[in-house]
């Protein structure tokens, strides 16, 4: 677990079911940055990661996870469950973050280079880790949401507390507001998609 003190911690949002948190600290965001947070601790369900996190504009974090990559690791993700599950509800996460992808403000290049290999614990999807140069993503394994990793929903939060806080800072940029709306229905999506994949596992209960 990465160690931090509450003083750093700017906001701190959990998934649909209350289960998984995010906490979004303020350490080491230099003054000339466009963004109050670039570390985002993420709860795999066994421990916490940090990962860094960049706009991916100009005057952003020159390190770090972009908005543009997290969505498109989201939606290849939801590619993958799309092709196992036609009727799970993932097409509705999928035209979403398509459309969430495209209201982006201009930034880094579309996929941003980012690779994917297959993980450690079983899964049904072929590959459960994202790589972009020295930085890595450990996905969920399952379609549930259920096992160790960082689940598709807190991808999502991410970029949507990040446009959250940027559309305060920059009101007169209506194409934050536009795409947030989008993250937020993607999100939205994904909390339905992963209740309908847990009740098809025969588990009560789902996200929140």
């Amino acid at each position: 677990m990465i160690d931090f003190s509450d003083d750093e911690i700017l906001a701190e949002r959990r998934t649909a079911d209350g289960k998984r948190f995010l906490y979004f600290l303020g350490t080491d965001v230099l003054p000339y940055w466009e963004q109050r947070f670039w570390t985002v601790v993420l709860d795999t369900g066994a421990d916490g990661v940090g990962i860094p996190v960049r706009y991916g504009t100009v005057a952003s974090a020159s390190v770090g996870w972009t908005l543009r990559q997290l969505l498109c690791i989201a939606r290849a993700r939801m590619t993958l469950e799309q092709a196992r599950a036609p009727e799970g509800g993932a097409l509705a996460v999928l035209e979403a973050l398509g459309k969430a992808i495209r209201l982006l403000p201009p930034g880094d290049a579309l996929g941003g280079g980012v690779t994917f290999a297959p993980g450690v614990l079983p899964s049904p999807y072929g590959w459960t880790e994202a790589r972009s140069g020295e930085l890595d993503l450990v996905l969920c394994p399952d379609p549930e949401s259920r096992d160790e990793g960082i689940v598709p929903e807190q991808l999502v939060i991410v970029v949507d507390e990040a446009l959250r806080e940027w559309a305060e800072r920059a009101p007169y940029i209506s194409r934050l507001w536009t795409c947030r709306n989008a993250v937020r229905e993607a999100l939205a999506a994904e909390i339905r998609r992963v209740r309908l994949a847990r009740l098809a596992a025969g588990e009560a209960g789902g996200g929140g």
